[in-house]
């Protein structure tokens, strides 16, 4: 979204189920949640389990600047848009990889959702006080902090871009962002 403000094209692949945030309150598949994170994006259902869904994505990758996925790590190179299988087709596309915990280590197959980073950074601990009881933020911080982390990556990514002619892999996960 903060991309997408910024004058960016933002083309947002969804399940033929719709995301997920669609369906928390609100009407029609807008909740505000889903509303808020996604305004100035355009939006494609896409089933990436299946070729054709797939080979659009390879289509709309042709011409891309930036490709984004926050699936776990190796989920996206088994379904095939990994990175190497997208730089084939487009070898100056700044591919992002965000994930809870990062490439390597004991949780980085875990799910992952704010208010368990905000519980393994301590942020939760932070808003308890000394000798109190942990308490999550009601904003979502570490969501919001990752998100202004990957926007800033991409465009210094761009920049480097401009100037080498080169892509690059940014890798980013959640809890190291917070």
């Amino acid at each position: 979204r903060i991309l997408a403000d910024q004058g960016a094209d933002v083309i947002k692949i969804e399940p033929p189920v719709g995301d997920i945030l669609r369906h928390m309150g609100g009407i029609s598949g807008l909740s505000p949640t889903f509303t808020t994170t996604n305004r100035s994006k355009r939006s494609v259902v896409l089933d990436l389990k299946k070729s054709e869904g797939l080979e659009t994505l390879k289509r709309l990758v042709v011409d891309a600047d930036v490709f984004i996925q926050n699936s776990r790590p190796g989920a996206a190179e088994a379904m095939g848009f990994g990175e190497a299988e997208l730089r084939k087709i487009n070898p100056k596309l700044i591919y992002v990889s965000i994930s809870g915990f990062g490439e390597d280590g004991p949780y980085k197959h875990k799910r992952v959702y704010d208010p368990l980073i905000q519980g393994m950074s301590t942020l939760a601990s932070i808003q308890g006080g000394v000798g109190e009881r942990p308490k999550l933020v009601r904003v979502i911080v570490p969501d919001k902090v990752t998100a202004l982390t990957t926007a800033q990556n991409i465009t210094a990514a761009l920049l480097s871009r401009e100037r080498t002619g080169k892509g690059q892999h940014i890798r980013l996960s959640m809890l190291d962002a917070v």
